[in-house]
């Protein structure tokens, strides 16, 4: 193992992997071929891991989960990611709702939503920020108020009264909670008049839209979510009235799941091209006798493995440091991108023909990689936000 976990950590990893492999891997070919994207979905699934307690694994020990850090989370991520990304990342997206619900939330609220997020295996929850006209917006400072979030809360009396839409929100359609982003103040900048609320999936007037037909990353849907006078007790909006993107921060930045995602589709590409080049001949031999293959394939582990030194780094940090910028978050993702897409190249030249079959895994881990390069916003305008920071320390 290339860091020095402890013997739980790797214990939860070695569950991670064993269900990962006894039931995810036979089923998620047939459901990743699945014409509807509703049908994508592993609710079975989720419901198996949940009875494992993968699905709580960030909810706090006194409230009934394991508490787990940052670098287990991410380790257990990048272990199941190897086999397949789409349900463990469906289960990476509970370990964020649920960082969110009882790192940013009152008392009331983690008890109430706390309480429903353990004792229900069906329970996931969806962050709505994501509009049909504002998605960058949000992550780039912005000069004028009218850039950004649009979907509007207005204050009457004990409630909140939401309307708007949004857009590409991964498991809106099932969640049982949603994290909902919506202005508080119209004349102010994004950033400064912006609350969060707690809404369950099912409220009067919240409806779910179609659920896009992605590329790849198809067993983690994402889908749209209008909300028409949806009223919102004051109970459930979290943190101060306009300041929500403190939670958009805490949720950035305690985070290493883009590089765990990347690191590990690029490894099981990986094995299938070490694999594939031991048992294809050319030439009278197999090619990985062949120094050119050989030289790709070094390049392939060399690119993987400095990445994930650099994923376990964040993860240290996020845990220990508290002067950890999110500078360094956002390095990881575009870093572990670049990785993905040299990955890429070098695994359908290894792969010849055979790399693009559908019969092929090699064919679903390519889609999936291209699939999330926009994850937690492109890699422009992450490197962009990384360009304002240069002067901070490390």
């Amino acid at each position: 193992m290339q860091y020095p976990f402890t013997e739980e950590q790797l214990a939860l990893a070695q569950l991670t992997k064993d269900f990962m492999e006894r039931e995810v891997r036979p089923a998620a070919a047939e459901l990743d071929r699945k014409a509807d994207p509703r049908d994508c979905y592993p609710a079975a699934l989720i419901r198996k891991a949940s009875a494992l307690g993968l699905r709580t694994l960030a909810v706090p020990e006194e409230y009934g989960g394991s508490g787990a850090s940052t670098m287990t989370k991410t380790l257990c991520l990048w272990t199941g990611g190897q086999i397949e990304i789409g349900t463990i990342k469906c289960l990476s997206q509970c370990w964020k709702v649920a960082s969110v619900l009882f790192k940013m939330a009152n008392e009331d609220q983690k008890n109430r939503w706390g309480k429903a997020f353990v004792e229900d295996p069906d329970f996931v929850g969806a962050i709505l920020m994501t509009e049909p006209d504002h998605g960058s917006d949000n992550i780039l400072r912005q000069t004028d108020p009218k850039t950004g979030i649009r979907m509007t809360a207005v204050r009457d009396g004990e409630y909140w009264v939401l309307n708007g839409a949004k857009r590409f929100n991964s498991l809106s359609s099932w969640a049982r909670m949603l994290i909902v982003f919506a202005r508080t103040d119209p004349g102010a900048l994004v950033h400064k008049g912006t609350s969060v609320f707690l809404v369950p999936g099912d409220a009067k007037g919240v409806m779910h839209g179609q659920v896009h037909d992605k590329l790849g990353y198809r067993l983690y849907p994402n889908g749209e979510t209008f909300f028409d006078n949806v009223r919102v007790h004051d109970r459930d909006r979290v943190g101060p009235v306009n300041e929500g993107f403190a939670t958009q921060a805490a949720i950035f930045r305690g985070t290493a799941e883009l590089p765990a995602c990347n690191t590990s589709i690029c490894r099981g590409l990986w094995s299938q091209c070490h694999q594939h080049a031991k048992d294809r001949v050319q030439g009278g031999k197999p090619i990985i006798e062949h120094p050119t293959v050989r030289h790709m394939l070094a390049e392939m582990l060399m690119n993987i493995e400095v990445a994930e030194q650099y994923m376990w780094r964040v993860c240290w940090g996020v845990d220990n440091d508290p002067s950890y910028t999110t500078r360094m978050t956002r390095y990881g993702k575009v870093f572990s991108d670049q990785v993905a897409m040299k990955a890429i190249y070098l695994a359908t030249d290894i792969l010849g023909g055979m790399g693009v079959m559908k019969e092929s895994p090699s064919e679903k881990m390519i889609r999936d990689l291209i699939t999330f390069l926009h994850g937690d916003g492109t890699d422009s305008l992450n490197m962009l936000r990384a360009a304002m920071t240069m002067d901070q320390p490390v």
